[in-house]
């Protein structure tokens, strides 16, 4: 269930990265119905039955996560304009997204045990034969090391540049040497997938087991965690907490302005999800 985990977690992900939250926030029901299908080869009725149940929890999450977000984001809007942000404020931001993201899953435990009742034995092979076949594509694309580090230095730049615009020499040298001393740990994460999915093999050998594996996986994933894989994420964590806070902490005038509209235009968007029935 690692792999399901992770779709959520790369839907959610793309969702607070979108440029248009509340377009994204509309199809993200259907996008991850269509990548667990990838791993499933679902039915029309289970398809159905996921969208609606999803939906459902992002109407918990809107409730229980956007406020925070909200508020967070207004202050750090009053914090740039009045040149005021320092360290803690940044970190504090940043504790509260990493914090949110972490918890999330445990939104979705109903979904996912109502769903994984759902499957059938053909459709449990298919999901482990998919697993399988993805885990050595990453594998793969990660010891491809010239096109990895050039994929990999491109989201870095893709996201800071979207809400800062262009950057100075200085914030490319730090993201440069965030990257070179600080890469994040995909092939730890890529085994870490392959020793949760031994686990959840392991643990269910009947529909009730495998109904509480996937229910208490999704309270407390990180309990799953190789131990080796959950130290060195622990360390980006905080290494990625320290980049984001240098660059934040150089900005020039243009790129407060860039930030404050994106910040502005982010939280109108957060404001319409909220308020939508």
């Amino acid at each position: 269930m690692q792999k399901i985990l992770l779709i959520i977690a790369v839907s959610f992900s793309c969702l607070t990265a979108c440029s248009r939250l509340d377009i994204a926030y509309n199809w993200a029901d259907t996008f991850i119905a269509s990548k667990v299908d990838d791993y499933f080869d679902i039915s029309s009725k289970q398809s159905k039955a996921l969208k609606k149940s999803l939906q459902q929890d992002f109407e918990k999450m809107k409730t229980a996560v956007l406020p925070d977000w909200i508020n967070n984001a207004k202050k750090l809007e009053r914090d740039i304009a009045q040149n005021t942000l320092n360290e803690n404020k940044i970190s504090s931001v940043f504790s509260l997204v990493i914090r949110n993201v972490e918890h999330f899953t445990s939104y979705f435990t109903d979904t996912a045990v109502n769903f994984i009742s759902s499957t059938d034995p053909q459709q449990l092979a298919y999901f482990s034969k998919a697993f399988h076949e993805k885990n050595d594509e990453d594998l793969k694309k990660f010891r491809d090391t010239k096109t990895y580090q050039r994929e990999y230095k491109e989201k870095y730049y893709k996201y800071f540049n979207m809400f800062l615009g262009s950057l100075t020499d200085s914030q490319k040298s730090l993201i440069e040497k965030h990257i070179q001393e600080s890469p994040f740990p995909l092939e730890l994460k890529i085994k870490n997938k392959e020793w949760v999915f031994q686990k959840f093999i392991k643990e269910c050998k009947t529909p009730e087991s495998m109904k509480a594996f996937v229910r208490d996986f999704y309270a407390h994933p990180e309990a799953y965690n190789d131990p080796a894989y959950q130290a060195a994420f622990k360390a980006y964590q905080k290494d990625l907490q320290n980049l984001v806070v240098k660059i934040l902490l150089s900005l020039n005038s243009e790129q407060k302005k860039e930030l404050l509209q994106n910040l502005q235009e982010k939280v109108a968007q957060l404001e319409k999800i909220r308020r939508r029935s």
